[in-house]
C-alpha cells in the first residue's frame, strides 16, 4: 500500500505533493490527537475514583512533621538536616 501511495504521490506535480505530505501529516497527528484524547478520558475516570481516597487531616500531617522532627533529633547523624528544618 505504502509503495502504490508513493508511486502515485511521485507523479504529482510539486505542489499537490506538498499537499499530500500535509495531508499524510494530518492523518498521522489525527491518530495520535486519539490516543491523546484515550489518554485524558484514562485519567478522568482515574480522578472520579480520588474522593473515595483517604484524605489526611492538618492534625495528621502536622503529626507526621513532628515525627520526622523527633527522629532528626534523635539521630546524631542527622544534625545538619535538623539544623535546616527548624
Amino acid at each position: 500500500m505504502a509503495e502504490m501511495i508513493f508511486e502515485k504521490a511521485k507523479s504529482l506535480p510539486g505542489k499537490l505533493q506538498a499537499e499530500a505530505l500535509g495531508f499524510v501529516d494530518y492523518l498521522s497527528r489525527r491518530g495520535e490527537a486519539a490516543k491523546e484524547a484515550a489518554a485524558w478520558k484514562q485519567l478522568a475516570t482515574e480522578a472520579r475514583a480520588l474522593p473515595q481516597v483517604k484524605t489526611i487531616s492538618e492534625e495528621e500531617i502536622a503529626d507526621a512533621i513532628a515525627d520526622c522532627r523527633q527522629f532528626l533529633r534523635d539521630d546524631p547523624k542527622e544534625d545538619q538536616v535538623y539544623e535546616k528544618l527548624r
